[in-house]
């Protein structure tokens, strides 16, 4: 099976620091990113009537969606980043990053693409400084 990931992952000195604070408050802005990046898959990602993310086998005339690929993503996180994922079978089709992509019209929706780039974008800057700040107020 293949897995699609979007990973977050901690650098410069606050993430070096090994202290029990630092720890806690990094691990805080870490989960935050992991669950933002999660709810905007889920909201990219939701079925509509009509089929879409269903493979094949599940896609029938007259069927309405399962909505299973959004329902497989999920989030692991570790002590400097975590990882965004889904391992289902037809994910990297979706994505457009199966070798299929390149014989057929469809180029995949980019999701998870998607979803890091704005992440990275809108996302992580505001989230690290709220938790610094709440992090800084409490040195003090």
């Amino acid at each position: 099976m293949v897995t699609l990931n979007v990973t977050v992952t901690g650098q410069g000195a606050i993430f070096k620091d090994s202290s029990p604070a630092i720890s806690r408050m990094r691990q805080a802005i870490i989960t935050e990113i992991l669950q933002e990046g999660e709810s905007r898959l889920d909201e990219t990602l939701r079925p509509r009537p009509a089929g879409v993310y269903l493979s094949v086998a599940q896609a029938g005339r007259g069927k309405a969606s399962t909505g299973y690929f959004r329902r497989s993503v999920h989030a692991r996180q570790s002590a400097v980043g975590g990882t965004i994922e889904s391992n289902v079978v037809y994910g990297p089709w979706l994505e457009g990053v199966s070798s299929r992509n390149a014989t057929t019209r469809f180029k995949g929706y980019a999701s998870f693409r998607r979803t890091a780039q704005w992440l990275e974008k809108n996302r992580v800057k505001p989230i690290a400084t709220k938790h610094v700040n709440a992090f800084m107020r409490k040195l003090r």
